[in-house]
C-alpha cells in the first residue's frame, strides 16, 4: 500500500537522521532506569523487555545504515545474543550464559562504535548529537557490567554485594539478583560516586573497576573538547 510505503520511508528518515539518536537516547534510559526496575526479574515481561532492549540498540546501529556492514553485524549479533537467551530459558547452563553475555558484550560494543562515530564525524553539532552522545555513555556502562558479569559468572566471590557468595551461587540467582546489581555497580564506578555497597574482591574485578572509572572520565573530556572543536569550526546555524 501507498500508506505503508510512506510509513516505513518516514521511520526510515527519522532513524537514519541526528534524530534516531534522541530516539536512542530516550529509548536506554526508559528502559534502564524506569521499565526495568519496575519488572520483577522472572516475569515473561521481563524477557520481553530484553527483545525490545535488542531492538532499540539495532536502531542505534541504523543511524548508520549508509555503513551496511555495521549494520548486518549488529543484526547477527542481536540474533546470536537472542538464540542463547532462548537456550537458556530452555535448559539454564552457567557456559550457556557466559556465551550470552559475552555476544551482548560484542554486540553493545559494535553498536556503541557505529553511534560514536556519528557523533564524533564533521557536521554541524546539535542537540540530537549530544544526546546520542550521553547515549553512548550509556552504552558504556552496559558493557562494563557485561564484563563484570563474566567475571561474576565464572566465580560469585569476585564481588562482594552484601551477602555470602553462596547466597548467588545459584544459576538462577547469579542471572537475576547478582548481574542486575552489577549494572547499578557499573554506572556507580563510571560515575566515580563510590557508595561502596559492593566491591570488587578478585584482583581482576579490581582492575576492570579502576579502567573504567578512568574510561568514563576521559570519555567525558573527549566528547567535551571534540564538541567545543566542532562548534569552534563552524559554529551552528540559527
Amino acid at each position: 500500500m501507498p500508506a505503508d510505503a510512506g510509513a516505513r520511508r518516514s521511520v526510515k528518515r527519522f532513524l537514519t537522521t541526528d534524530a534516531g539518536l534522541t530516539f536512542l537516547l530516550i529509548s536506554l534510559f526508559a528502559l534502564l532506569f524506569v521499565l526495568y526496575p519496575l519488572v520483577e526479574p522472572r516475569t515473561i515481561t521481563r524477557y520481553l523487555l530484553d527483545i525490545l532492549a535488542l531492538l532499540v540498540l539495532i536502531s542505534g546501529a541504523y543511524t548508520v545504515s549508509d555503513r551496511r556492514r555495521v549494520l548486518f553485524l549488529c543484526i547477527g549479533l542481536a540474533a546470536v545474543t537472542f538464540s542463547l537467551q532462548i537456550l537458556l530459558y530452555v535448559s539454564p547452563d552457567r557456559f550457556l550464559l557466559m556465551l550470552r553475555v559475552a555476544s551482548l558484550m560484542l554486540f553493545l560494543s559494535v553498536v556503541t562504535g557505529a553511534v560514536l562515530y556519528k557523533v564524533l564525524r564533521k557536521g554541524r553539532v546539535t542537540a540530537h548529537r549530544v544526546g546520542g552522545a550521553i547515549a553512548v555513555y550509556l552504552m558504556l556502562g552496559l558493557i562494563w557490567a557485561s564484563a563484570y558479569s563474566l567475571l561474576f559468572i565464572d566465580d560469585p566471590a569476585s564481588f562482594d554485594l552484601g551477602r555470602p557468595p553462596e547466597a548467588t551461587d545459584e544459576l538462577s540467582e547469579v542471572q537475576t539478583e547478582g548481574m542486575g546489581q552489577l549494572v547499578y555497580f557499573s554506572f556507580v564506578t563510571m560515575t566515580t560516586l563510590g557508595y561502596g555497597d559492593i566491591t570488587p574482591k578478585s584482583d581482576a574485578a579490581g582492575s576492570l573497576a579502576v579502567v573504567q572509572a578512568l574510561t568514563g572520565q576521559i570519555y567525558l573530556a573527549v566528547i567535551l573538547a571534540r564538541i567545543v572543536s566542532l562548534l569552534v569550526t563552524r559554529p551552528e546555524e540559527e
